[in-house]
């Protein structure tokens, strides 16, 4: 399923282990700009694009795939899907980030349908930090509904309460947004 999508001039393709140094530059700019109201700057700053490499180089998962947005110039987005870590039966979207300066623009929600395609699961999950109101509202404009999980997630000491979305992902359907 990798290949030219509609958005003019960004591919879709799977990621390899020598895209780890842009996956990880994605995730540390998206996760900083994302949290900047939620989180401490100290926390924030224990992000490093070099560590994130070294973590996703060294931990390959043979059960999830990583997507990338790329253009010609640079990769600008990441989804990481696979069986749901607590119930394999269910589909995970495990990270799904694109850059800030280009958020809004379809990016997203072009990973999201990629990632989507790729699991072989009639309900897809996903965890969001539940102050997050952008990613929230992201989620739940493409399907997605809190289903009454909670949790919590730690960076540096600092707590983030987390919700989980889900979505019935119809099997007939060729294309799994809803209209």
């Amino acid at each position: 399923m990798d290949g030219i999508n509609p958005i003019s001039g960004v591919t879709i393709r799977s990621a390899t282990a020598e895209d780890a140094d842009d996956i990880a530059a994605v995730y540390v700019r998206s996760w900083r700009a994302a949290y900047a109201e939620l989180l401490p700057p100290k926390a924030l700053a224990t992000l490093h694009e070099a560590n994130w490499a070294r973590r996703f180089r060294s931990r390959p998962e043979s059960s999830r795939v990583t997507l990338l947005a790329h253009t010609t110039a640079q990769v600008i987005g990441m989804v990481t899907v696979g069986p749901d870590r607590q119930d394999p039966v269910f589909g995970e979207i495990n990270a799904i980030y694109v850059l800030p300066a280009i958020q809004g623009r379809g990016i997203g929600t072009v990973l999201l349908d990629a990632a989507i395609t790729r699991l072989d699961s009639s309900v897809v999950r996903l965890w969001c930090a539940a102050e997050n109101a952008r990613s929230r509202t992201f989620y739940e404009r493409r399907g997605f509904a809190p289903d009454g999980a909670t949790g919590t997630y730690e960076i540096s000491g600092h707590r983030l309460a987390t919700v989980r979305y889900a979505r019935q992902i119809p099997p007939d359907s060729s294309s799994p947004l809803p209209s």
